[in-house]
């Protein structure tokens, strides 16, 4: 018995979900003796890598799991998410510390900020937001327009937008969003070295960062 690449590229394309897949690539700013990014590099915000523009890929879900947990640093999203990777998807290529998106998923948030502070963006890749309010003075809810979420994350308003210097709630909806993580992705070619769709453990881009050196 030989299994068949092609048969296994038009299951895969016929049932599985679209992503977007960036390329990871490690970031100049990182010393080589520690290994610790440099925390106001411009490209990678201390992260220690970069991505590239994104590509549209499709591959199979194998199995996902998402929940809340707390932990010293606060509240963060734990979750695995494993993949089938067709070999005709760009994301066969696919390394450690890719980061991919799932369009076909989201994933509800609510974020506090501060307009025109420091980190005034959301992180992660928003589909919609649904409100943005504050209080005047501390008592009263003031409800405020909804912006425009840039690609970085910032935020634009046309109309509504919350005061200098006021503390505002975000609240909306984000793609669910992973990188690459270890096992490395396993090729299958056990067929005298036929590309097999291509097995990929993700983890919670929420989790990079925290629970391992982005640089390792």
């Amino acid at each position: 018995m030989r299994l068949n690449p092609a048969a296994f590229n038009a299951h895969l394309n016929s049932i599985g979900q679209n992503f977007k897949w960036r390329k990871a690539f490690h970031c100049p700013c990182v010393n080589p003796h520690s290994g610790a990014a440099a925390p106001s590099c411009p490209q990678c915000g201390g992260k220690g890598r970069i991505w590239n523009a994104p590509l549209d890929a499709v591959a199979g879900i194998a199995g996902q799991k998402v929940q809340l947990a707390w932990a010293q640093m606060g509240l963060w999203q734990d979750g695995d998410c494993v993949v089938s990777v067709p070999e005709n998807s760009p994301m066969y290529e696919m390394g450690q510390f890719d980061r991919v998106t799932l369009l076909n998923s989201t994933v509800y948030f609510s974020s506090v900020l501060v307009r025109s502070g420091q980190n005034e963006r959301i992180m992660g890749a928003v589909e919609k937001v649904t409100r943005v309010f504050w209080l005047d003075q501390g008592k009263n809810i003031v409800e405020g327009g909804i912006p425009t979420v840039g690609a970085d994350g910032t935020l634009t308003w046309s109309s509504g937008a919350p005061p200098a210097g006021v503390q505002y709630s975000v609240t909306g909806t984000k793609f669910t969003e992973y990188f690459c993580w270890g096992p490395y992705p396993s090729n299958r070619m056990e067929h005298q070295g036929a590309r097999l769709p291509k097995r990929v453990i993700l983890r919670s881009f929420d989790l990079y960062g925290r629970d391992m050196s982005p640089t390792s």
